[in-house]
């Protein structure tokens, strides 16, 4: 459960550089949130910020992610050599982000359909992910959608 929600946190980070907006809903609330934030992806490092409605900034360089929590002005170093659940998905944001899908076949069966990339979980991801879509635009990606197998949603998209 807490890779989940570590994945809600980092899922946002898909891109680039760059605004994005994600929609969470949560199945078991039946509540919907929706999160507004800026991510930049360098070859060292992935620096993500939610500046709405909480503000928090996650940076990730190497085997070291740092979560600050902006408002209560605390902060949280986690070991992602001793977390493989963590280290695995800064892996597959770095394959989406480099628009290296077949990088994402160990972890996923992966097939197009005109401008959407279809993600089906293998192995281990079955347990938390139903499906993942990814909708391009011309070689940018533009939305994805991830379904989880508790019903809960998450909707990201570029601005």
């Amino acid at each position: 459960m807490k890779a989940i929600i570590f994945l809600i946190f980092l899922i946002g980070s898909l891109w680039a550089s760059g605004e994005f907006t994600e929609k969470r809903y949560i199945y078991a609330l039946d509540k919907t949130t929706l999160f507004k934030g800026s991510i930049v992806i360098t070859d060292d490092a992935t620096i993500v910020r939610y500046t709405s409605p909480e503000k928090k900034t996650l940076t990730q360089s190497g085997q070291t992610l740092t979560v600050e929590d902006v408002e209560a002005k605390t902060s949280n170093v986690i070991d992602l050599s001793k977390r493989i659940d963590m280290s695995l998905y800064f892996t597959f944001m770095r394959s989406i982000h480099n628009k290296d899908f077949t990088g994402l076949k160990t972890y996923f069966e992966v097939t197009k359909e005109g401008n959407i990339v279809h993600l089906s979980p293998k192995s281990q991801a079955k347990r938390a992910i139903l499906k993942m879509e990814i909708t391009m635009r011309q070689d940018e990606i533009r939305k994805m959608i991830i379904y989880f197998t508790n019903q809960d949603i998450i909707e990201i998209e570029t601005l």
